[in-house]
């Protein structure tokens, strides 16, 4: 154990040894006074040590482990007191501190009935220290501390601490990713997997907060029972673990809630077994809530993707989730209705382009239409003159004979019939229409070589075609 004594300095006596590098001593003022450090002011040990070389009476707030308690009888305790955190270097500072039952008896007043000294051993606190010289005969002077009051007892065991540290290291050793860089948000969640304890205060919060959007259909729960304290704890929070894995192979889940409500440090020892830790590791996106607000962190807490104080905020979380689902949804509706009013304007511009393009086209067929039966008109009113005429006597001449077929000939005028070159005309021709048109051919100049026409008889039609031919005047 190291001791730290102080010695006067004498005449011819060698200077001390120098202050080591990890000590920090007070800060000195120009004019040789020291800087004045409030007494509540929390610092580590090391500081401490560093600050009794320049000032040994005062009062101190220190933050440091307790290594260990020896009783003093009826006068009180003994504490050993160490570095809240281990710096490594080869002497570590100590330093003894004497717990009078007086200020025991008014701390437990403070505190609570539930401070016992033996329950110190290896726990971090925050203590208030007052140091004073003290002469041991043959041994010169050295500093003697008191515990004035205990501020505060840290709720996890360092042996605790230790072991969570020791599972996640063995993790990062082995590659596996975890923490809250693994979160992946599901768009829709539905399939919640629950890890609870089957009686208990946890799944009480947990189902008032979450049993709503089940009723309605938003969620469905898988409820996994299990234990999380006793011999059996780490062996059933692996298989309900692996439960989880299995659902989320056959049904894909959206997350795995495990909740576990309050309870001593030791408690939760299970939740930091390497074990437990590396199946739940393996759990999809993982929710943590365990014991309350004042429960310090499990190497569960560092893997689980969120990580919330309570129970009740871990299921709030997965309601905000599906809550977060529903504003999407509705905002994709708004998007998906201005998306289709906006294709409902453009089909209706479009069917009035297509319907004003329909009306037009139904007005030019009726106009072809209406000049077609004109057409139509005038060749059977002609026709029907031709046909009056011929019944009256009146002859007229054609300029040319179209055959069918034929050899081309001569154009022949039609006469009386009084010779033979001068043939009678026939009254039978009524009517000459295109073949592919339907359109009544008047004038001559409307025929062009090649064009399929029907000759109309009185008693019957005929199919020709034009033939070019050599016309020859008389």
């Amino acid at each position: 154990m190291r001791h730290h004594r102080f010695f006067n300095a004498t005449p011819g006596a060698p200077p001390p040894a120098a202050v080591s590098a990890d000590v920090r001593p007070p800060p000195v003022r120009s004019d040789g006074t020291e800087a004045a450090r409030p007494a509540d002011e929390i610092r580590e040990l090391r500081d401490l040590l560093g600050w009794l070389r320049q000032r040994l009476r005062g009062e101190y707030t220190v933050r440091a482990s307790v290594l260990t308690v020896e009783p003093l009888g009826s006068d009180g305790h003994l504490l050993l007191l160490g570095e809240a955190d281990a710096s490594g270097s080869a002497e570590p500072p100590r330093l003894k501190v004497r717990l009078a039952a007086a200020d025991f008896a008014a701390c437990r007043d403070a505190i609570g009935d539930g401070l016992d000294p033996a329950a110190l051993v290896n726990r971090t606190v925050v203590v208030r220290l007052q140091t004073s010289l003290r002469q041991r005969y043959g041994r010169g002077a050295g500093v003697q501390a008191r515990v004035t009051a205990v501020i505060s007892v840290g709720a996890v065991p360092v042996e605790g601490e230790i072991e969570r540290e020791r599972t996640l290291q063995r993790l990062r050793l082995e590659g596996r990713r975890f923490g809250p860089g693994t979160w992946a948000e599901p768009e829709d969640p539905h399939r919640i997997a629950l890890v609870a304890a089957e009686f208990g205060d946890a799944r009480r919060d947990v189902e008032h907060v979450l049993h709503p959007l089940e009723e309605i259909g938003l969620i469905r729960i898988h409820r996994i029972w299990t234990t999380f304290e006793g011999p059996s704890a780490e062996r059933a929070l692996g298989e309900a673990f692996a439960r989880a894995g299995e659902l989320h192979r056959e049904h894909g889940l959206s997350a795995t809630l495990v909740c576990r409500g309050g309870g001593p440090a030791e408690g939760f020892q299970a939740l930091n077994a390497y074990a437990t830790v590396r199946a739940a590791a393996e759990a999809p996106n993982l929710i943590a809530g365990l014991g309350h607000a004042g429960t310090p962190l499990t190497a569960l807490d560092a893997v689980a993707v969120r990580s919330e104080p309570t129970p009740t905020a871990a299921a709030t979380l997965v309601r905000r989730l599906v809550e977060a689902t529903g504003v999407r949804a509705e905002r994709a509706l708004a998007a998906f209705d201005g998306a289709l009013a906006e294709l409902e304007a453009a089909g209706r511009i479009a069917l009035a382009w297509a319907t004003q393009g329909f009306a037009a086209g139904l007005r030019d067929l009726a106009d072809l239409a209406e000049r077609r039966l004109r057409q139509l008109d005038r060749g059977v009113e002609r026709s029907l003159l031709a046909n009056l005429a011929a019944a009256t006597g009146v002859a007229t001449n054609a300029t040319a004979e179209i055959v069918p077929y034929a050899a081309p000939v001569e154009v022949l005028d039609f006469g009386d019939g009084d010779d033979g070159d001068d043939p009678p005309w026939e009254p039978g021709w009524a009517l000459v229409t295109a073949a592919d048109t339907g359109l009544v051919i008047e004038r001559y100049r409307e025929l062009k070589s090649n064009m399929p026409l029907f000759l109309h008889f009185h008693d019957g039609t005929i199919f020709v075609r034009v033939v070019p031919t050599f016309v020859t005047y008389n």
